[in-house]
């Protein structure tokens, strides 16, 4: 192993912990990776639609092209590039170096922006994967990203790695200043409106809540959103309710009231029906789709997939693939 190998080895919950408010503060997917695109942390703030590309060996290894080519291209330029992955969503890079070399690039991104037309194509292959209606349905459920989030969250990360990074760390962990948007682009004033969604026959959609509940309760809507926001993870009410600034036996109450349902079964709904579109592709095992959800225990997914399905993930997914041959 080598000096720079040890280094991340050894700062690696710092790393993840920087990584992780980062997303949670902007909503931004964010990883770490080597600069041949080998994952050095986990990845943070995926969206079913990046986990299903990351998941088949062939996309796979396109999105480590576009990661490892994305931050050639901005370490070559001496900028923070924003381009166009395989897949058609916007990623930014950030070439990451210790006593002057580059170990690195932090991604960042993975956006569903409207209109592409000022950012280029970092790799000449693309994914063709509008035919497949798995992916469509993750795609159409991506939320849109203004120029404006975009823009502050690459300053934070650059604030964040130079500034707060740097100091607790031995070594000093650098990065590229942040691109400024194309004039072109920032005309825009106001949030891209979502695409309209396509709904997979026996996939319930995965849609930002905060449009469906007509809550006026800002708490709730926040609580909505962390939960959307965080379905990869474990999440408890006491969480929750500490985000929102209220006691855990009031916030229970306010949100039964409020959505119509009580916290662990919304959760828990929330987490099957993600695990549906996940279900679709053969390459995600069933443990390893219950990880990604937060559940340490995959018979305990199964079990809780059944309650709400009445029938057991294996099943679904037998029943998905004999539909699909039936087309």
């Amino acid at each position: 192993m080598d000096d720079h190998s040890q280094y991340i080895e050894s700062h690696q919950k710092i790393l993840d912990t920087i990584l992780s408010e980062f997303t949670e503060a902007t909503g931004l997917a964010t990883i770490l990776v080597d600069t041949q695109g080998n994952e050095l942390t986990a990845g943070y703030g995926f969206s079913p639609f990046c986990q299903l590309m990351r998941n088949n060996e062939d996309t796979r290894q396109l999105c480590q092209n576009c990661d490892m080519f994305g931050g050639r291209s901005s370490l070559k330029n001496n900028v923070t590039t924003p381009y166009i992955c395989h897949a058609g969503l916007v990623d930014f890079s950030y070439p990451v170096t210790i006593d002057n070399q580059v170990i690195g690039y932090i991604l960042c991104g993975q956006t569903k922006i409207e209109d592409k037309s000022d950012f280029q194509p970092i790799i000449t292959e693309k994914t063709f994967w509008q035919d497949d209606p798995i992916f469509v349905e993750a795609y159409n459920n991506m939320p849109s990203t203004t120029p404006e989030k975009i823009r502050a969250g690459s300053q934070l990360l650059t604030i964040i790695i130079n500034y707060y990074l740097s100091d607790i760390m031995s070594s000093h962990l650098a990065v590229q200043e942040p691109t400024n948007i194309p004039s072109q682009f920032l005309k825009q004033r106001h949030p891209v409106k979502t695409e309209e969604k396509i709904p997979l026959k026996h996939v319930e959609t995965i849609s930002n809540d905060t449009q469906k509940i007509t809550s006026d309760r800002q708490e709730i809507i926040d609580a909505l959103d962390y939960i959307n926001r965080h379905l990869n993870e474990v999440i408890t009410l006491d969480e929750v309710s500490d985000h929102v600034y209220l006691s855990g036996y009031y916030f229970s109450k306010l949100f039964k009231k409020e959505v119509g349902q009580n916290f662990v079964d919304y959760v828990n709904e929330k987490k099957i029906n993600r695990s549906k579109i996940l279900l679709q592709d053969s390459t995600w095992s069933i443990d390893s789709i219950a990880h990604s959800l937060g559940f340490s225990q995959p018979s305990y997914f199964s079990k809780l997939f059944k309650k709400v399905t009445q029938m057991s993930p294996r099943e679904y997914r037998q029943m998905i693939q004999e539909e699909t041959k039936r087309k």
